[in-house]
């Protein structure tokens, strides 16, 4: 199903026309995925295996396990269950000793003014529910009726299997909600639900974010175009 907007047309994004708004967390919501990067990177130089920044930024949403797989297959590595065990959770522990992830300026507003909109809003991520919990502050984790986590689904993204869990689980129609991404990965999943999906260029520049249906620099941007130009201090 094609749901491309013409660029030009601002006011098809105006929160009215939607009920429902799908949020994805790291790179969105938080400024996280340079830690990630760096904790991805130190765990396949232990088998010395370089990894660009790139592409791990590209496989953002993807669950770890795939991640490790598939990269540890591209340079002919094989692990048995244990030693992918232990790489994932080491992989883990070096996040959580780098991150001191922050809340991207105006994300918080966004969500909470939605919500005070009467929206319903859902937290799509790939991350864990514990680590989702661990780095939102609980006032803003309250707004959002529905969180998905990686942990949740047999398919993370770019399967639309999260998405279609948060619809269900909103009781939303694809039709009426919207998807904030900013990773190729998330945005398939999202057009694979057939929704609409707005991308920011937080992690990866546009090109890399062309299946969205529309792009945006930056949360500034996104507030303009959901709430209006003047819709200041959110």
């Amino acid at each position: 199903m094609e749901h491309r907007r013409h660029e030009g047309q601002e006011g098809e994004w105006h929160l009215g026309r939607f009920q429902a708004f799908l949020f994805d967390m790291d790179g969105v919501i938080t400024d996280s995925m340079p830690y990630h990067y760096e904790a991805w990177r130190r765990i396949f130089e232990g088998f010395g295996i370089f990894v660009s920044r790139e592409e791990i930024l590209k496989r953002e949403g993807e669950q770890g396990l795939v991640t490790l797989e598939t990269i540890l297959s591209r340079e002919g590595r094989k692990l048995p269950p244990e030693e992918k065990k232990k790489a994932l959770e080491d992989k883990e522990a070096v996040f959580r000793s780098l991150a001191r992830p922050s809340l991207f300026p105006g994300a918080e507003g966004i969500v909470k003014a939605l919500r005070e909109q009467g929206k319903r809003l859902a937290l799509v991520t790939g991350t864990s529910r514990q680590e989702a919990e661990a780095y939102l502050p609980p006032s803003l984790i309250s707004c959002f009726d529905v969180l998905i986590s990686g942990d949740m689904v047999t398919k993370g993204k770019p399967h639309p299997e999260p998405y279609l869990t948060a619809l269900q689980r909103l009781h939303s129609s694809a039709e009426d909600s919207l998807v904030i991404e900013n990773a190729p990965y998330g945005i398939q999943a999202a057009k694979g639900a057939g929704l609409q999906c707005i991308a920011v260029t937080t992690s990866l520049p546009a090109e890399y974010l062309q299946e969205a249906d529309k792009t945006v620099q930056n949360l500034d941007e996104l507030r303009s175009l959901l709430f209006g130009p003047h819709a200041e201090g959110l």
